[in-house]
């Protein structure tokens, strides 16, 4: 029988890293997973130090390496958080820690940059500038924190940094490039015209590639610190949302991806942004001269696991092997649709995708005495399904069709959750048999950069696996599509609620 190469894929997400090594059917031969900690030092700041991440990723390599044949692996590649800007000195390391998606402190700066260049920004980009993008985030820096700009030589992303610490080489490629607002996609390169007027120094802006290139070999240094076989060959890798599209295995129009995480993303591939799709944002695809649309669920497993510590005192990620989560799971089966009368609003960081409103807050609707604990969180997860509603819903006014749904993610552990978001949709889905897709799309990428596969379409035809259909149950989807209008309703009444009572203050 012939030994399969590994392709090692390694994810540098908001609040862990994963690392796998697949054959390239996608069979997973090892996995290891590593934690760091996220500072939030002031209102509005999320932060995490770049040092952390390498520590993490060494330490899931080396243990991913070691329950393996490491003379298999084949490639190594990566998928980052995203907008996580890395600024390091000439010697390649930090200046300061990476703000994450979640930092708003650049909102100043974004409705200024809106104010002023909106209009070149959204024709170029597709999208208006929000404080999770770079741009902003630059220019609160030169404000702020002169000193962190001047001291840095470069910029980057989480998983640049860590393949610049296995190889030595820095660059950037279209994936994570398109959360600067600086990247032009007609042109491929850096909009060096916007970056000189904004008063940016264009020194900072890492050399392109493409997101299956090969960037360099694992170093001695490396090798020792991970495990990885040194000169094992190192493919740039992509955004964490591109590595998902790719391995959810969403190429084709009217493919849509739900990945029920912490928060929850809804992505369909797209051929160019579309200026009348409000609320979502645009994104170059690891499919070169492709998109993808991202809509944004806040509320997701934050939401689930709000539930469970209120309800209960633990949390999801406090129960081993998730035997309280099964349990109530079990007890939630036979509860109807509609939760008998009880309406979640899960907003409870405010609202994400299509209104991204800060002052929409969570609401339970129609409490009463003899309701119990499993009806309240079904509820929950019946609330945060709408809102997904609300995305493909979007989605289709603007001329993009849903045909189907792809579930991913940790939250599809849950068949309930599962089974609902798609009577809630009215749509099709099918379950993905490796969870990790961001890990596994990275895993890819590392096959595509090396030969192993011929296309991202035979990346997908080979690697992505789907582990079972389910069909919309008609009295189910029907008594939700009687059931939403009434969400809306209330969910604008509610948010005149909020904007009156914050401008009363």
């Amino acid at each position: 029988m012939d030994i399969q190469p590994l392709l090692l894929g390694v994810d540098i997400g908001s609040t862990s890293v994963k690392c796998v090594a697949v054959e390239p059917d996608g069979t997973v031969a090892a996995a290891a997973t590593g934690t760091y900690p996220i500072a939030s030092p002031r209102p509005g700041w999320v932060e995490q130090r770049p040092e952390h991440w390498w520590r993490a990723a060494a330490r899931a390599i080396r243990e991913c390496v070691a329950g393996t044949d490491a003379s298999r692996i084949a490639a190594v590649s990566f998928s980052g958080n995203m907008s996580a800007m890395v600024l390091a000195d000439r010697r390649g390391r930090p200046v300061r820690p990476s703000m994450l998606v979640a930092d708003t402190r650049a909102a100043r700066q974004a409705e200024w940059l809106k104010e002023r260049y909106g209009e070149e920004i959204a024709a170029m980009t597709g999208n208006e500038p929000l404080a999770a993008f770079v741009a902003p985030r630059l220019l609160w820096l030169r404000e702020n924190d002169p000193g962190a700009l001047t001291e840095s030589s470069r910029f980057a992303f989480p998983k640049d940094y860590i393949r610049f610490r296995l190889t030595g080489e820095w660059a950037t490629e279209p994936t994570d490039a398109g959360n600067t607002l600086l990247f032009d996609p007609a042109k491929g390169d850096w909009a060096w015209k916007l970056i000189r007027e904004l008063g940016i120094d264009p020194a900072l802006f890492p050399p392109l590639c493409s997101s299956a290139e090969k960037i360099g070999r694992v170093t001695k240094e490396a090798a020792v610190r991970t495990g990885l076989p040194e000169g094992t060959p190192v493919v740039a890798g992509g955004a964490d949302m591109a590595c998902s599209q790719l391995g959810t295995g969403i190429l084709a129009a009217g493919e849509t991806a739900v990945t029920l995480s912490t928060s929850i993303q809804v992505v369909t591939p797209l051929r160019e942004p579309i200026r009348n799709l409000a609320g979502f944002t645009f994104h170059p695809s690891a499919v070169k001269g492709t998109f993808y649309a991202m809509g944004s669920v806040f509320t997701g497993g934050l939401g689930v696991d709000w539930g469970l510590r209120m309800l209960t005192g633990d949390s999801v990620s406090a129960a081993p092997d998730r035997n309280k989560l099964e349990r109530w799971t079990e007890a939630m089966k036979d509860i109807p649709p509609g939760s008998r009368g009880l309406l979640f609003l899960p907003f409870l960081v405010g609202s994400g995708s299509p209104s991204f409103d800060e002052r929409d807050r969570a609401s339970w609707l129609g409490l009463t005495l003899g309701q119990d604990k499993p009806l309240l969180l079904h509820s929950v997860l019946e609330g945060i399904s709408y809102n997904i509603r609300d995305n493909l819903e979007l989605l289709e006014r603007a001329g993009i069709p849903v045909r189907e749904l792809r579930i991913g993610g940790g939250g599809s552990r849950n068949p309930v959750w599962c089974r609902m978001v798609g009577n809630v949709a009215g749509k099709p889905a099918s379950l993905i048999g490796n969870r990790d897709a961001s890990a596994l799309g990275a895993a890819m990428l590392a096959g595509i950069g090396t030969g192993c596969y011929a296309s991202a379409e035979d990346a997908v035809a080979q690697a992505v696996r789907l582990t079972q259909r389910l069909e919309p149950e008609p009295d189910a989807a029907g008594r939700y599509d009687e059931m939403y209008p009434d969400y809306q309703e209330v969910c604008r009444s509610l948010n005149r609620y909020y904007v009156g009572r914050k401008r009363d203050r």
